[in-house]
């Protein structure tokens, strides 16, 4: 698992109680399954929880407990042990023959305080692909709230974008189900000044259901003493100190959307070449002092003109990718088990259509691969990802380094370039992360990193092109090829003239125009651990919302908006 660490602020613009207790204490019987490890016991405090969510979601009440589970682990590092119950409308005896036809739902909640952390619900009959208009998600989202919170629901604010996903399943007559959500997110609210990175969600479905709940990251605010903001340098002194750091470089977006239909969704796209500003950081309240990223990646360029191939590979069918997969890298796998996906939601939300094919083994006997993926382009059948995940067993004893790595990499991807193409950027992560100094080194998981993973980015005219991309994945034991990701450019995509622009100096004077800082608190965390005290901060914002400065018209653009 990742460690996160959050020094780096990108933070902008940019996912009760009733007449009748929910599940009043349950007998035994009733309890499909329960799995108390080592003495631990479903207590009092966690059945009030329990109660209070139910009374906030009365569908609950309808559902038996069918397992309680406790478990100690980090799930999205969340560092302390949590109970995991689940809920299901099944009848102990028997139940419903058909696949996902039964009410489910899964509750976690913090073991030793009872706080409900994570909460969702699948149920068949709220099924819908449609996503709610975003002012009734919001007002679903907000009553939740005032239901399982009561006053102390004034403490969140919620932020003002709004998430959108999906779950999915299949019955075994092949009928799918779909509930797509919004999500509203909230921050915490101290000193009337919101927390950042530390936050609360809720999704609703197009009926306005509440059919999820998270909440791992929230805070007890009486845990910490918060800075005073009486403390603070002004405003206009912070905003200040920011434009007199404030740079700007060129970059090209391929996939601006430049128009778009009735349900809101991209009807046509053109490539831009756009100003962005940088760097991205933050002032100390109290001490005035900015900082940004103290750790950023290395980056090597790559001179590769003339010496790729074009070859574009396009897999239309299993065999022809089982052909591929054996050809480039000497594995066999039609003998395992075969999925595949046609991804149709895509069309509906707007987003590439793709082709996911996907082999695997069974656990137990000797196999030369675990799982192999491959993707591509619906329209175009052009290859767009592999990889490959090799069981433990199999691996040689000797390993690589990380310079032979790399040049195999590159020679990997060298046939899969446009001859045309100038250079390659490639972004190198540090050997060694940066690890805060107040982290206590020895509660830190030790990761053993299987790959290394080089990702590439296109210069083109000696602009970094943003959605021209490249990633190879090296076995750090075999030096195998686990993965390649090929987004290249289009062969019909004709990029706006670097020559006619207008100036750097045109484009920072209107982001020095916009530049604004908002007051928040910031409490830094890593691996699970937390910062011996949270910082008040100015965190950097834009007054209109806009994110770059198209360089041709020299107009304020906006990212997610024609």
């Amino acid at each position: 698992m990742k460690r996160i660490s959050q020094t780096v602020l990108t933070l902008a613009a940019a996912c009760l109680l009733t007449s009748s207790p929910a599940w009043a204490v349950q007998p035994e019987s009733s309890i499909k399954k329960v799995k108390q490890d080592q003495g631990h016991e479903f207590s009092q405090e966690l059945q009030k929880s329990l109660d209070r969510l139910a009374a906030a979601v009365p569908v609950l009440k309808e559902l038996r407990i069918e397992d309680k589970r406790y478990e100690e682990n980090d799930r999205y590092l969340y560092p302390f042990p949590i109970w995991e119950v689940t809920l299901t409308s099944k009848p102990e005896a028997g139940g419903s023959k058909e696949r996902g036809a039964d009410v489910s739902a899964r509750v976690e909640l913090d073991a030793q305080t009872g706080r409900v952390l994570y909460f969702d619900i699948r149920h068949p009959d709220w099924a819908s692909a449609e996503y709610p208009d975003e002012q009734a998600a919001r007002a679903a989202a907000d009553g939740f709230l005032q239901s399982f919170f009561g006053a102390e629901a004034k403490r969140w604010k919620a932020t003002e974008s709004l998430g959108r996903g999906k779950a999915g399943m299949s019955d075994e007559k092949g009928n799918k189900r779909e509930w797509a959500r919004s999500t509203v997110r909230y921050q915490m609210l101290i000193n009337d000044i919101p927390l950042i990175g530390d936050s609360l969600s809720v999704s609703v479905d197009a009926a306005g259901h509440i059919i999820r709940y998270e909440a791992f990251s929230m805070v007890d605010q009486a845990q910490a003493k918060w800075p005073d903001p009486k403390k603070a340098i002004a405003k206009g002194e912070a905003a200040k100190r920011l434009q007199d750091k404030l740079q700007t470089e060129l970059m090209y977006s391929l996939d601006y959307p430049i128009a778009k239909g009735q349900d809101g969704k991209p009807t046509e796209r053109k490539p831009l070449l756009v100003y962005v500003a940088t760097p991205d950081r933050w002032i100390d309240a109290l001490t005035g002092e900015a900082v940004g990223d103290e750790q950023a990646a290395a980056e090597e360029i790559i001179p590769v003109k003339g010496k790729g191939k074009g070859t574009n590979t396009k897999i239309s069918t299993r065999q022809e990718a089982e052909s591929w997969i054996k050809s480039q890298f000497g594995i066999d796998v039609s003998k395992a088990s075969f999925d595949y996906d046609d991804h149709k939601e895509n069309i509906s939300e707007g987003l590439q259509q793709i082709k996911a094919y996907h082999w695997s083994n069974e656990s137990g006997g000797k196999h030369d691969f675990t799982t192999v993926s491959l993707i591509t382009d619906a329209k175009s059948d052009r290859l767009i990802d592999f990889n490959l995940n090799v069981p433990d067993e199999s691996a040689a004893t000797r390993s690589i380094d990380a310079a032979e790595a790399k040049k195999k990499a590159i020679e990997t991807l060298l046939p899969y370039l446009d001859p045309a193409l100038e250079e390659l950027k490639l972004v190198m992560e540090p050997a060694e992360e940066r690890v805060p100094e107040w982290v206590d080194k020895s509660k830190l998981k030790q990761e053993e990193q299987r790959e290394y993973s080089f990702w590439f980015q296109a210069k083109r005219n000696g602009v970094d092109v943003s959605d021209e991309s490249y990633q190879v994945g090296v076995d750090k034991r075999t030096g195998a090829i686990v993965e390649l990701t090929l987004r290249p450019l289009d062969d019909d995509m004709a990029l706006p003239d670097p020559e006619k622009i207008v100036s750097a100096a045109q484009a920072k004077e209107h982001f020095l125009k916009d530049l604004d800082v908002q007051l928040v608190y910031y409490w830094e965390q890593y691996d699970g651990q937390r910062a011996p005290a949270p910082q008040l901060i100015y965190q950097q914002k834009w007054k209109t919302g806009f994110y770059w400065i198209d360089a041709t018209t020299g107009k304020p653009v906006q990212e997610t908006q024609p």
